[in-house]
C-alpha cells in the first residue's frame, strides 16, 4: 500500500498545486491528511485530486461545520486506521512541540501502534521508537519551517517504510523503517 501523508497546508495554494504534480505522477491507494488545511476552499482544492482521504483536523482549521460537509470522513482527534496489517494512530498535535513529542513517544513504546501518524510541529521527522514508525511529514506550507515537505508509506506484510520528501526538489530527505 502506497500511502501520501501531508499535514499544515495553511492554505498555502501553490503548494498544493506542486503537490497536486505529485499525486498526479504517482500511485497512491490514500493520502491521510494530518490538519490545518485552515480553509474550506484547501480542502476542496485537495479533494480534487486526492484519490481517497482520510484524517483529522488541526488547531487552525476554521469552520468544521463547513469541512465536515465537503469531507464527512474527517475527524477531531485521534484516528485509528489499519494499513495493511500495520495499526497506525493518526493525530494532528497538542499544544507545544515538546509534549507533542512526547505523546508520540508514548504511543510508541505502548506497543498499541505500528506506525504514529503526527504534524503540528512542522518538523519533517522519521523515526523508529521500539517497533513503532513515527513519521511527521513536516509542513507542506513550509510556514515556521526549513522546507516544504511530505510524507511516503509504504507497507507490505513484512515493512514499512516511510520516506519525507522535500516537495521543491522531490528528493528524500530522510527515511526509516520498521520489518516483522
Amino acid at each position: 500500500m502506497r500511502v501520501l501523508v501531508v499535514s499544515d497546508i495553511h492554505d498555502n495554494l501553490e503548494a498544493l498545486t506542486k503537490l497536486r504534480s505529485v499525486v498526479l505522477s504517482e500511485d497512491y491507494d490514500l493520502v491521510v491528511f494530518l490538519g490545518d488545511f485552515t480553509s474550506p476552499f484547501t480542502l476542496r482544492e485537495l479533494l480534487s485530486f486526492a484519490p481517497k482521504l482520510v484524517g483529522v483536523f488541526g488547531n487552525n482549521d476554521g469552520d468544521k461545520v463547513l469541512l465536515k460537509s465537503l469531507a464527512p470522513q474527517l475527524v477531531d482527534q485521534p484516528l485509528e486506521e489499519v494499513f495493511g496489517s500495520w495499526r497506525a494512530f493518526i493525530m494532528h498535535g497538542f499544544k507545544d512541540q515538546k509534549l507533542t513529542e512526547k505523546i508520540v513517544y508514548s504511543l510508541c513504546v505502548s506497543g498499541f501502534y505500528d506506525i504514529v501518524l503526527y504534524g503540528h510541529t512542522h518538523v519533517p521527522r522519521v523515526s523508529t521508537v521500539g517497533k513503532c514508525l513515527a513519521v511527521n511529514p513536516g509542513t507542506l506550507s513550509g510556514y515556521l519551517a526549513e522546507i516544504k515537505s511530505y510524507a511516503v508509506l509504504i507497507t507490505s506484510d513484512h515493512e514499512a517504510v516511510a520516506r519525507i520528501i522535500e516537495l521543491e526538489s522531490s528528493k528524500c530527505v530522510a527515511e526509516a523503517s520498521i520489518s516483522v
